[in-house]
């Protein structure tokens, strides 16, 4: 499997434009090494796409389980944030952060690119069958000469819906929540932003509507101390 653990905290914003710079140098330096220090954090990545109109970051954290995301010593950083973390958070914009447990992983390595589509189960499907009707998609995929893993996912923001001092520290939340995440790991972006149509048209195709798909180009990978 291409992720690590059962479980990941996935993200995309944008960042107000005085404090790009500082945001890059600050998550970069502080804020990943940080969350990678705690307890059944595994893996993390950074991704880009200054092409879109909007969230142009990506972000994602692989944990052991759900559990990794609300443990005593991950709520203790979130309720105190460092004096580094407390300048960046407000320049936060159009942000949407989301716990999610993995239905299916797939994969060798870390692409270089990667495409994201979240989008709903339709009224009356369950988690299980919706998997099972995106399978024939995700092997078609899987097949992919330029494709290097695929991963599904389903959203639990009873993991990541807890008020803390940080969240506080940003604007309010107000991107529309999904259910499920398809996230493809492509060999770099222009692979990934020429998969983002096909990958759009397969899952609709498969009967899920309104999805949000975008592409990036992964900027930064760190793995937990004990993991390098």
């Amino acid at each position: 499997m291409s992720l690590k653990g059962t479980a990941f905290v996935i993200m995309w914003h944008d960042i107000a434009a005085e404090a790009d710079a500082e945001y890059n140098r600050w998550h970069t330096q502080q804020h990943m090494p940080e969350r990678l220090d705690h307890p059944g954090f595994l893996r993390s990545r950074r991704g880009i796409n200054r092409g879109l109109d909007r969230q142009v970051y990506f972000t994602c954290y692989e944990g052991e389980t759900p559990d990794s995301f609300v443990s005593a010593e991950y709520q203790r950083s979130l309720n105190n944030p460092t004096d580094w973390t407390r300048v960046v958070a407000p320049h936060f914009r159009n942000f949407l952060r989301m716990a999610c447990t993995q239905l299916h992983s797939g994969g060798r390595g870390v692409g270089g690119g990667l495409v994201t589509s979240r989008f709903n189960l339709p009224a009356g499907l369950n988690e299980a069958d919706a998997a099972a009707r995106l399978q024939p998609v995700i092997a078609a995929l899987e097949q992919h000469d330029l494709i290097s893993a695929v991963h599904l996912a389903a959203a639990r923001p009873a993991v990541s819906g807890q008020k803390t001092s940080e969240t506080e520290l940003r604007p309010p939340m107000h991107e529309a929540p999904f259910d499920l995440v398809l996230f493809v790991e492509t060999i770099g972006l222009p692979e990934a932003q020429a998969a983002a149509a096909p990958i759009e048209a397969a899952i609709s195709a498969a009967g899920f509507a309104n999805q949000i798909v975008q592409p990036y180009a992964v900027a930064y990978i760190l793995e937990r101390r004990d993991a390098q």
